[in-house]
């Protein structure tokens, strides 16, 4: 109780110095878009400490009619504790504007992350704390432009589950995330993002959950005063399989998936 009190106190107190990482160096613009997204984020367990990790992401814009970005994520995760898990990884995102494939950006990134979750009468809390070096690499008529840029970004997660019945299979969701970024390459935006999910979370079988609700995601672009206000409809399905000989000692896996 007292350590999920402590990372919930840190991530009070950097969400509030964020404020000053904003300013705008010249009028401020909002551009708001409607977007879908969906994932599949599995656990395979392989031992009593490791498991490994598998995300799938899809994010369509102007609700569903145009490609926003498609990302996979792999990674190893380690049980320090039951509720105490590290791991790392490296994932790859194609990111666009338009349809055509000649216009996706493509970022190779590398990540490590610390999360715990804590179990209470009347809730379940995560707190993850992810670190990101983001290798980015801009295509134009599906040439590279061999302008390969480094940009360093961290990310705190709270995310907490209020169930509607004491064992029951559903639970109302909300969960928020700070990123900020930081490297030579930024100048005016180390204030990345905010993500802001409510929905529900329901409990499929012993393998699967999905969530199902609202994000909203308020992101900062490199020019500093230019802002996406992106409402979106999230469709996230979790995956957990036990690959182990010696099945017992089962752990809960939460998770809060996202990109």
């Amino acid at each position: 109780m007292k350590l999920f009190q402590r990372t919930l106190l840190v991530y009070l107190l950097v969400l509030n110095c964020t404020t000053a990482f904003g300013q705008e160096v010249s009028e401020k613009t909002i551009n708001q878009n409607a977007q879908f997204w969906t994932s599949t984020n599995i656990v395979f367990r392989v031992s009593e400490k490791w498991s490994v990790l598998n995300d799938i992401h899809v994010r369509r814009t102007d609700f569903v009619s145009e490609p926003n970005f498609y990302f996979l994520r792999f990674g190893g995760q380690y049980y320090i504790k039951p509720n105490i898990r590290a791991a790392v990884g490296y994932a790859h995102l194609w990111l666009t504007n338009s349809g055509s494939w000649d216009a996706y950006q493509n970022e190779n990134r590398f990540y490590q992350q610390f999360g715990i979750f804590e179990k209470f009468p009347k809730l379940n809390a995560f707190f993850r704390l992810r670190l990101e070096q983001r290798f980015f690499n801009n295509v134009i008529n599906g040439k590279s432009l061999n302008n390969d840029f480094l940009i360093h970004r961290l990310r705190f997660l709270i995310s907490v589950g209020f169930p509607f019945k004491e064992g029951g299979k559903t639970e109302f969701m909300l969960a928020d995330e700070i990123h900020l970024n930081f490297g030579e390459e930024v100048i005016y935006n180390t204030f990345n993002q905010n993500r802001l999910t409510v929905g529900i979370k329901h409990k499929l079988s012993d393998n699967w959950k999905f969530d199902f609700g609202y994000m909203m995601v308020y992101q900062q672009s490199a020019v500093g005063y230019v802002y996406d206000l992106n409402h979106t409809l999230r469709l996230f399905f979790y995956g957990n399989f036990d690959l182990r000989k010696d099945k017992s000692g089962k752990i809960d896996e939460i998770r809060h998936g996202d990109e």
